[in-house]
């Protein structure tokens, strides 16, 4: 198993960005992060295992910010919803204060132990960012360097929206990554989540 980063000096590094700004169309326009799977909504329970890891916290969401304030330390509200997810990750940019940012989908079903880090030792140099893949399939997954910005904003000017177009760049490289492709799309997704860990 790959050990988390843990000392201060590589915590202060890492942001925890989480992905909240979607409209829920295929849950019934109900916001994924509130979703309640085992006891727990699914951001509660993203935040409450891997916040140990960051520096810090922020949420980039549409609806609810009363809410992700009790579990972020700083809430960015979409201001221009329905641009996608790259909207999202220029906001979540925009508000990091550390080298990297590590992005979530606020549905995320669950991550493996050990991930920052394995997405973490595929980042080189060259990179501004790794996304994880799973058998040949992005996820929204990601480890960005903030200086990533500009090149997310160039694709916002240019009229693009999904992270694919952000992943196409030379400057971005998957990283194989089991599991981490695992997000709640339908309410079926969370009833088998849920029957599966009881």
């Amino acid at each position: 198993m790959i050990s988390q980063p843990n000392t201060l000096l590589q915590r202060s590094e890492f942001t925890l960005g989480i992905l909240a700004g979607g409209s829920g169309r295929r849950v019934g326009y109900r916001d994924k992060g509130l979703l309640v799977g085992s006891g727990q909504t699914l951001v509660e329970r993203t935040v409450s295992q891997n916040r140990a890891m960051f520096a810090e916290v922020i949420v980039c969401c549409h609806d609810n910010p009363w809410f992700y304030s009790m579990l972020a330390d700083r809430v960015f509200c979409d201001s221009q919803p329905g641009l996608g997810p790259l909207m999202g990750i220029a906001a979540l940019l925009a508000g990091t204060e550390t080298e990297f940012l590590a992005v979530i989908p606020c549905d995320q079903q669950s991550l493996p132990a050990g991930w920052l880090d394995h997405m973490f030792e595929a980042m080189d140099n060259s990179l501004l960012g790794v996304y994880a893949s799973e058998s040949g399939r992005h996820t929204a997954c990601c480890l960005l360097r903030r200086g990533a910005r500009p090149r997310v904003e160039q694709l916002l000017e240019n009229k693009e929206r999904s992270l694919g177009a952000l992943f196409k760049q030379p400057e971005f490289s998957g990283v194989e990554a089991a599991s981490m492709g695992r997000d709640i799309d339908y309410l079926s997704d969370l009833r088998s989540e849920t029957s599966s860990a009881g």
